[in-house]
């Protein structure tokens, strides 16, 4: 008996289980949907309901379920709505607060964010107020008689500072405006301006600005972007619905993509919207990447009607300037600053009709009224028409360096590249021009050598002078050797206790003994090394100018230095002293005319002509070493023969004892001012 007893329990008992399953699971069958987050929401927001009261609380019955909202949760009540996200929890919002709040979008729609705490009453008897969760902390203040209004940002930290509602300024009278980078709201007592730009408070009254000097504003990407955005009219204005997330700008800037336009930020420049044409011209020119820079204000009226301008931050302080009859162009640098001095889209030039055009030094832009040309060259303005020109006398230009040359039409870094490429190319050519010679001389010097193998030797035609004869040192024991000229104007050969130098193939610009061929009937002895007609030529055609060097043919031949290409002045002189001595001692023989009979006689009345011999070798158009017209700087010290600084980023030369010469930064050293003047420099 007891063991049935046992199992009929037990029957009922598992009965009673399944029926219990079922009916659970027909109560839980709404929420089979449901998630950890919305579990967890629906807790939260029903924590913060019974905390208030429940029903009988400020909001009343349940009016349906949680629902998903933006990044959050909520749930609506007969008399308010809470709303939820883990990082802010669960608050309500109830009355006029949360009428402000819908209006403005709502958690999902505006840039308030989410509540941080529960609608509350203010300071002011009869107010009410919430906080939200944005990086500037706003929060929606009402009071019956003034109605509920935003104060966020740079103002509610000044409102604050202030004494808030209680303070002078009293409640919020109106929602905040923007004029251009400046942004206002009016309180009961008066009103607070922030000035994004200048990062600066002004008031009224106008003492309570005192207070709030020094005051830290919130500066971040977020939060000036959605002030910018709200300046430009918010989602309903022109720039629309946000596209995107915010995205990274060079090092520094940040932007954000809206279905109209995008607003771009640096802490530099703020943050700034730009929209329709203005946007489409700013990102054909390279955005904010570009040589335009970021837009240092956000896009405004124009001064024409439905015209719309941009400034940007680049040094010469572009604009975007558009209208609807003349389209949309860039004005810039010089052309921006005449334009502006006259009056701007306002003045007599009226609206750009083109982009600026550059023409060899000249930058011209047409305008509806006009046109502004500027020559960089000379650094003068023309406007037609004329009459206007005279206003633009003295005008600053922004973004130009006035201590730098003016830009040729190729552009100041052309310049300096083509500088450096003339600067690097002159050694070379120099070092070209110097083995070129060389071996057109030991190619002469082997050929008259081979000729004078053959020739008697003689020396009775270098002139009838004993003591010449006895002092010129043509004797067969100096076959071979080179010659150079003492300090009387004598040659010596090398290896008797006066060497010239040890290389062989030197030019040896010393004056030499030349036998002319048309008076001398036997060729030069070997040791009678003669230089070729056509020296003088090649040495000319070596000097050229244009790439730094001289080597122009002087009338008498410099003393040889075996140390340096360098002429010193103080030796030419000593050499055209020699020579004028050796003038006076030498016999000139006359040429043989072309009649003169072959055999050597000569007619009785001789023949001026050249002079020939010792005399010759003197007057031989020769030429001087070559100078480079420049050396490049190391250290402080000035090369011998070159006192010309220059500095070539700055584009000027000092000349000694001029101002700023001892204390000016030097890159090269010319010999002359004359070289640096033609090589493009301007005197410092």
């Amino acid at each position: 008996m007891t063991g049935l007893r046992t199992r009929a329990v037990r029957t009922i008992g598992r009965s009673s289980v399944g029926v219990l399953s079922v009916a659970a699971l027909l109560l839980t069958a709404p929420l089979a949907g449901a998630t950890p987050e919305s579990d967890a929401a629906d807790e939260a927001i029903t924590a913060a309901w019974q905390a208030d009261g429940g029903a009988a609380g400020e909001l009343g019955d349940k009016d349906g379920d949680v629902y998903q909202v933006g990044a959050g949760f909520g749930q609506n009540f007969a008399d308010g709505k809470i709303y939820f996200t883990p990082a802010t929890g669960a608050h309500f919002v109830t009355g006029a607060v949360l009428d402000k709040y819908s209006a403005l979008g709502g958690p999902a729609d505006s840039d308030l964010g989410f509540p941080t705490a529960d609608e509350a009453a203010g300071k002011v008897e009869g107010s009410r107020d919430s906080t939200f969760s944005a990086a500037d902390d706003p929060v929606i203040f009402w009071t019956p008689d003034d109605g509920a209004w935003v104060v966020r940002g740079a103002i509610n930290v000044a409102w604050d500072k202030l004494g808030g509602s209680a303070g002078t300024l009293g409640v919020p009278t109106a929602d905040e405006t923007w004029k251009g980078s400046v942004v206002s709201q009016s309180f009961t007592g008066g009103e607070i301006s922030w000035d994004a730009t200048s990062k600066t408070f002004t008031t009224t009254p106008p003492e309570l600005a005192g207070q709030l000097a020094g005051l830290q504003v919130p500066g971040d990407a977020t939060t000036a972007i959605d002030a910018a955005r709200r300046a430009a009219g918010g989602p309903l204005g022109p720039l629309g619905a946000e596209e995107g997330a915010q995205y990274k700008v060079g090092d520094k800037g940040v932007g954000q993509n809206y279905a109209g336009g995008a607003i771009f930020y640096s802490p530099d420049t703020g943050a700034n919207a730009v929209t329709g044409a203005l946007l489409a011209k700013y990102r054909t020119a390279g955005g904010p990447l570009g040589d335009l820079g970021l837009p240092v204000s956000t896009e405004s009226d124009g001064a024409l009607p439905k015209s719309r301008v941009v400034v940007f931050g680049a040094a010469d302080q572009p604009v975007i300037f558009s209208t609807p009859d003349h389209g949309t162009f860039i004005v810039r640098g010089a052309m921006n600053a005449a334009w502006a001095k006259l009056g701007g889209a306002a003045g007599k030039l009226g609206a750009p009709t083109a982009d600026q055009k550059v023409t060899g030094d000249v930058i011209s832009q047409q305008f509806a009224g006009g046109s502004i040309s500027w020559n960089g060259a000379s650094r003068a303005f023309t406007v037609d028409p004329s009459s206007l020109t005279g206003q633009l006398t003295g005008l600053q230009i922004p973004g130009l360096d006035l201590s730098k040359p003016p830009a040729t039409s190729h552009g100041s870094d052309w310049y300096h590249f083509h500088w450096w490429w003339l600067l690097a190319i002159i050694p070379l050519v120099l070092a070209i021009g110097a083995l070129a010679i060389a071996a057109v001389l030991r190619r002469r010097r082997r050929s008259e050598r081979r000729a004078a193998d053959d020739a008697p030797d003689s020396h009775e035609d270098f002139g009838a002078d004993d003591d010449w004869q006895a002092t010129d040192h043509y004797d067969d024991e100096y076959v071979g050797h080179d010659y150079f000229a003492d300090d009387e104007g004598f040659e010596h050969a090398a290896g008797t206790g006066h060497e010239f130098q040890d290389d062989p193939d030197t030019v040896d610009t010393a004056p030499n003994a030349i036998v002319d061929p048309e008076v001398h009937d036997e060729p030069a002895p070997e040791t009678q090394r003669s230089h070729a007609p056509g020296w003088a030529g090649l040495g000319a055609s070596w000097g050229v100018t244009g790439l730094g060097a001289t080597g122009t043919a002087p009338d008498q031949a410099p003393e040889p230095d075996s140390q340096s290409a360098d002429a010193d002045p103080d030796d030419e002189d000593e050499a055209d002293d020699r020579v004028e001595a050796l003038d006076d001692d030498v016999d000139h023989e006359p040429e043989r005319d072309e009649d003169e009979p072959v055999d050597g006689s000569v007619e009785e009345e001789p023949v001026s002509g050249p002079p020939s011999g010792r005399h010759h070798a003197a007057h031989l158009d020769e030429p001087e070493t070559a100078q480079m017209s420049f050396r490049v700087a190391i250290g402080d010290n000035a090369p011998e023969g070159y006192s010309i600084k220059a500095d070539t980023k700055s584009g000027q030369y000092w000349v000694p004892g001029s101002p700023g010469y001892d204390a000016a930064p030097t890159e090269i050293w010319f010999a002359s001012e004359d070289f640096a003047i033609t090589n493009g420099f301007i005197r410092g």
